[in-house]
């Protein structure tokens, strides 16, 4: 088996792929069309999920679905530069003014992108201007543009695309938006709902895909009464997960190896995965192990993976979050301590999770996150969100016990592996991992008091 063969496991990001491709590597799971109808349909949405979990995939999906329709002006706006116009926020008196419009002439250009040859001629002149004015302030870091085309305001820009749905016989206009308001600073998301809040009318619908944990919305902006929020994470104990992940399996694993699979691993590398499409591919892919190098490209095989593999291949994804989680710190300095606390109440829960399933009898029910008794206090929540923001934990809910109150955080099922947290034999079966990971109990998680939580020293109570 040629590399080639595994171009479908080894491809990630929905956002690069082209609608043949697309269609060729995504797997239909339950749910998918109520997603579509909502992102294809009227009114604003917020397509809220952390890294991972699919939201490039659904919204290029929408994108390809209305294109095709021929009836519905279409954009994909992609604002993953973000980054690059954060030390202009710093640096000018005009940055917000800059921001705002680098916002507005991404959908602009979009439009004209969907339209092709259709492309009103003034919407072709906007957003050839755009272009250059984007490009210097996506590369120039830090510094003003040289030169700016005309100020379009939101407003503006809500009568524009209404005037050029008419000019191309359109009826409606759906802005789908990738990346948007989940490491923006502040000033920006805030800015950004703004531009959400206006374009909205009758005939104008935004959905936009965003993070739990780190999003700021503007004073004016109430999620519910302003849009929709729909969230796309799995949970794992929903009766269809398993379906869901199988499909991405036979999506994605070569055809050649599927047959000589087990069943059972790709059910451990499903749950190990914490309900995250791409966690669950990179299992998949480095459940595969690396080619033999003597052997050069062509000549490498690739045979079917054994659960040490597996095993080892949910250790590494394990270790990938913990760095993604730490990553955040790097890039968004103003959450370095939300994160070393995070750390710390990360191996708190663990600790906490591996005492208690040690003391159980070997075939009672594991433990796999934990119940944190309300009230929290602001940096505990903060802390929790960002650790949801990057798959590390879930909330899965309030509890009550008699007159105390609790809120359940299931933790990432690829640590409690890593961290031999499940209380299991010393050579765990395939079964033992899937019976210990399969949520059987609404009782299946370690109550613990919340101690308070402070960022400002850089330390915590234990949860």
């Amino acid at each position: 088996m040629s590399h080639q063969d595994l171009e479908a496991l080894f491809t990630l990001r929905a956002e690069d792929l082209t609608e043949e491709d697309l269609e060729r590597l995504t797997a239909i799971v339950p749910g998918d069309e109520a997603i579509l109808r909502r992102l294809t349909g009227p009114g604003p949405k917020l397509l809220k999920g952390p890294r991972g979990s699919g939201k490039s995939n659904y919204l290029k999906r929408a994108y390809f679905r209305l294109r095709g329709r021929g009836n519905v002006l279409v954009a994909y706006i992609n604002y993953s530069q973000h980054l690059a116009l954060e030390p202009l926020m710093l640096r000018s008196e005009r940055a917000l003014e800059h921001f705002r419009q680098w916002l507005v002439y991404k959908i602009i250009i979009a439009l004209e992108e969907g339209l092709a040859a259709e492309a009103p001629a003034d919407l072709k002149q906007l957003a050839s201007e755009g272009k250059r004015y984007v490009n210097e302030l996506q590369t120039s870091v830090g510094k003003n543009p040289s030169s700016a085309p005309r100020a379009v305001a939101p407003a503006e820009l809500l009568e524009l695309i209404e005037g050029w749905c008419e000019a191309t016989n359109r009826s409606r206009a759906v802005l789908l938006m990738d990346d948007a308001a989940h490491a923006f600073m502040q000033q920006q998301q805030r800015e950004f709902f703004e531009v959400f809040r206006a374009l909205r009318s009758r005939t104008v619908a935004c959905k936009a895909a965003i993070y739990p944990g780190v999003t700021s919305y503007s004073p004016f902006f109430n999620v519910g009464h302003e849009a929709e929020e729909m969230e796309i994470w799995i949970r794992t104990d929903s009766p269809e997960y398993l379906d869901s992940m199988r499909a991405i399996f036979e999506a994605r694993f070569p055809g050649t190896l599927q047959s000589s699979v087990r069943r059972e691993l790709v059910d451990f590398a499903a749950y190990a995965s914490f309900g995250l499409p791409r966690n669950f591919l990179n299992i998949l892919s480095d459940s595969l192990g690396d080619p033999d190098e003597d052997e050069g490209d062509e000549g490498t095989e690739f045979t079917a993976p054994t659960i040490r593999q597996v095993r080892v291949a949910v250790r590494k994804n394990a270790e990938r979050v913990r760095s993604l989680f730490e990553e955040i710190s790097r890039k968004l300095p103003r959450y370095e301590n939300f994160i070393q606390v995070g750390l710390e109440v990360q191996d708190a829960m663990i600790t906490a999770i591996r005492t208690t399933n040690r003391q159980r009898d070997e075939k009672a029910e594991r433990y796999i996150g934990a119940a944190i008794a309300h009230p929290w206090d602001a940096d505990l929540s903060q802390v929790i969100s960002l650790m949801e923001y990057a798959g590390v934990v879930r909330r899965l809910g309030p509890v009550s016990r008699g007159r105390d109150r609790y809120e359940k955080v299931q933790i990432h099922t690829s640590l409690l592996v890593l961290e031999n947290a499940l209380g299991l034999s010393q050579a765990p079966s395939v079964d033992d991992y899937n019976s210990a990971l399969r949520r059987q109990s609404a009782d299946d998680f370690v109550r613990r008091q919340s101690e308070g939580c402070s960022t400002r020293p850089r330390r915590t109570g234990a949860v």
